[in-house]
């Protein structure tokens, strides 16, 4: 009934009924994920997209055109008020490492503004169109540019499966996913995309909790 315990003072026996184990529980390990999307807000996909992440309680992502932002302004405020990040993704989707840098600055400033008018909060980061970026735009531009680490190609293949199949075998600790909400077979595939990642212990966050 007795126990012989030491640490780095003092030594000796004890009743075995009075050892406490003095290790804290292990905290649970928790597995987060940035879905992204780009080039909406569209009229008809991105309520899709929003309301299945609700469903979900999931957090994404969207890196919206400025122009597409103006045309479906409801549409980008409901999926700000429900706890997404909105991006910049320039205003037309010009490639901006093709522009001044002068003019890249106004194009996203542009979009910033039109974006805080609407959902009430500037954007903090910026992915530039076709992931396109230069030196200098990274010296001269204070917003960080967001890219990507998994790209889903969903704007080529535009098939739900691929795209469920992609995120699933390509997932990883803190990987950003990339997807465009304006295609109907990725809003189709992103359902068994939450699910299956859910099953694998992951949790959805938005590229600032990242």
């Amino acid at each position: 009934g007795w126990s012989f315990v030491a640490n780095d003072t003092y030594s000796g026996y004890v009743k075995t009924a009075d050892i406490t184990d003095p290790t804290p529980p292990a905290k649970p390990i928790v597995k987060k994920i940035a879905l992204t999307f780009d080039d909406g807000p569209h009229k008809k996909v991105t309520p899709q997209v929003v309301a299945t992440l609700k469903q979900y309680d999931a957090k994404a992502t969207f890196f919206v055109i400025g122009e597409e932002a103006e045309r479906n302004a409801a549409i980008l405020k409901q999926a700000a008020s429900e706890g997404h990040q909105i991006g910049n993704h320039s205003f037309s989707h010009d490639r901006l490492s093709t522009l001044s840098i002068r003019a890249v600055i106004a194009d996203l400033e542009k979009t910033n503004a039109v974006i805080q008018r609407i959902t009430g909060t500037k954007p903090t980061v910026y992915r530039p169109p076709f992931g396109a970026i230069t030196q200098q735009m990274r010296k001269s531009i204070s917003m960080p540019p967001i890219l990507w680490s998994l790209d889903t190609l969903d704007w080529k293949h535009r098939n739900a499966d691929k795209t469920v199949d992609v995120i699933t075998k390509g997932a990883k600790e803190g990987a950003i996913v990339l997807m465009h909400d304006i295609h109907q077979p990725t809003a189709d595939a992103l359902p068994r995309v939450l699910e299956a990642l859910q099953a694998q212990g992951y949790t959805f966050v938005t590229i600032d909790e990242l």
